[in-house]
């Protein structure tokens, strides 16, 4: 959904910034509906929310996640990561050079990190549900592919990588309860902020 400077202007474009807002707020009550089912139709005891700790347990998976990719650390990337994200780090470490290694830094947070999306779905199997929520992380951090070491000892480090850059993130992590019981958080992937081209319902407004 579009954020910040991407929305429509209130005064230009009236209408089409009163719309958004109502397919925001349509898309809130649809995503609460779902995580109070989560909560109260599924199992007892009845599961805590911890709201609070969404983006924190984020932040946390977004620095493991990483850096277990950077030092090619399969086994903790196979608990951390849903099946399709696993499998595209595991491929991706798979076709490194056996010479060279990667590097990634997290230099620092610039934001706090912000839950802008949080919903439940209620899945096929018997007493089973999940949570997903996206959550936008802003940093500053650097990945370096580094192919060897120089005469003098120091690393070689490949062209175009290295640089510290602030970077906006939109990761998913979500919540399973599978056949009765709740596992962890992990990450299902990272996603993009919805321009209102790729929004049907605002197409014919001006």
């Amino acid at each position: 959904m579009p954020t910040g400077a991407s929305k429509p202007s209130l005064f230009r474009t009236p209408r089409l910034r009163l719309k958004l807002e109502w397919h925001r707020l349509k898309s809130r009550v649809t995503g609460l509906g779902g995580v109070i089912y989560y909560k109260y139709g599924i199992i007892k005891p009845r599961p805590k929310l911890k709201l609070r700790q969404i983006a924190p347990s984020a932040l946390a998976l977004h620095r493991r996640m990483y850096t277990a990719f950077a030092e090619g650390d399969t086994a903790t990337l196979s608990t951390i990561c849903a099946e399709g994200l696993n499998e595209s780090f595991r491929a991706r470490i798979a076709a490194r050079p056996a010479t060279e290694c990667i590097r990634w830094t997290l230099h620092k947070y610039t934001r706090s990190a912000r839950v802008v999306s949080h919903r439940g779905i209620l899945l096929p199997a018997k007493a089973s549900a999940m949570r997903q929520a996206v959550v936008r992380i802003q940093s500053r951090q650097s990945l370096a592919r580094i192919t060897g070491v120089g005469p003098d000892g120091q690393e070689i480090i490949a062209e175009e990588t290295g640089e510290e850059k602030e970077i906006q993130e939109y990761v998913v992590v979500q919540r399973m309860i599978w056949k009765g019981v709740e596992g962890p958080w992990i990450v299902w992937g990272t996603t993009e902020e919805t321009s209102l081209s790729k929004i049907p319902s605002l197409q014919e407004v001006k």
